[in-house]
């Protein structure tokens, strides 16, 4: 893509050494999300990711990063927690990166979103998870994927220097 057609951005984030857990199947109600990250307050754990959505059976599925220094506390804390609530099951993907753009003006600009996923997938870049907010898009790729998503965000968006 030529650099006129590129996308402005004013930076990428990127954040390794994480863990992503994947709660599946917990209970679709009110407060759900706001327990499970209180009690990974109360025990000192950084959550650096999180994104939530609901599956047709009234269940929810909660997806949230955590530093890799801290995934047998939360292991821990979750197989306590999750003892007193049903939940399908609990994943846990090691080595994976958050990456993603942000820049001005995101939500006045169409078509952003789409063409970072189409960039990743045109590198066979497998997202775990998504979350974006008013200027930011950001995903959870397995950290074999960087240099590929890299490659991809580099074909897209014009990265200051």
């Amino acid at each position: 893509m030529s650099g006129s057609n590129k996308i402005k951005i004013s930076g990428i984030v990127k954040i390794k050494d994480l863990v992503l857990i994947s709660v599946l199947g917990v209970s679709d109600r009110p407060g759900i999300a706001g327990e499970v990250m209180s009690a990974l307050g109360e025990n000192n754990i950084n959550v650096v990711y999180i994104s939530e959505g609901s599956n047709a059976d009234d269940s929810a599925d909660i997806y949230f990063c955590i530093k890799k220094d801290d995934l047998d506390k939360v292991k821990n804390i979750l197989k306590d927690y999750f003892e007193k609530i049903k939940t399908r099951d609990i994943k846990y993907d090691t080595d994976v990166v958050i990456i993603g753009v942000y820049g001005p003006h995101f939500r006045e600009k169409p078509a952003i979103a789409g063409r970072f996923f189409r960039a990743l997938g045109s590198e066979h870049v497998n997202i775990l998870s998504i979350s974006t907010s008013i200027s930011t898009i950001s995903c959870v790729i397995s950290k074999n994927d960087l240099d590929r998503t890299k490659k991809a965000i580099d074909k897209v968006f014009e990265i200051p220097k």
